[in-house]
């Protein structure tokens, strides 16, 4: 994202990721963000955002499967989606919050 306080509340949201999960303390944090990339007007941002909070809602978790399908490392899917919204400048790292996007989707609707 542009601006230092949209990076800043994703890097404490990354922090908090890194403690433990707390739903509502991920949900609220994501709520922020999303207010902050409207006024950024990324809706890409917007859009992972609400549907990251609404899959928090309804499932109690955010196990998506994602990162251990990619084998993409140690990180669990909520820390890697937030390095991927942390550089969400590069166009591969906004594919692959595209494919997020849309497995949540999958599962919500």
């Amino acid at each position: 994202m542009r601006e230092a306080k949209a990076n800043l509340a994703l890097n404490n949201l990354l922090k908090e990721a890194k403690k433990g999960f707390d739903a509502e303390k991920v949900i609220e944090y994501f709520k922020e963000i999303r207010t902050l990339a409207l006024e950024e007007n990324d809706p890409t941002i917007v859009k992972i955002c609400r549907l990251s909070y609404e899959y928090i809602e309804s499932e109690g978790n955010f196990d998506l499967g994602y990162v251990e399908e990619e084998e993409i490392g140690d990180m669990s899917d909520l820390e890697y989606l937030i390095e991927l919204m942390l550089n969400c400048n590069n166009e591969a790292n906004r594919e692959e919050i595209r494919e997020i996007r849309d497995r949540i989707k999958g599962v919500l609707y």
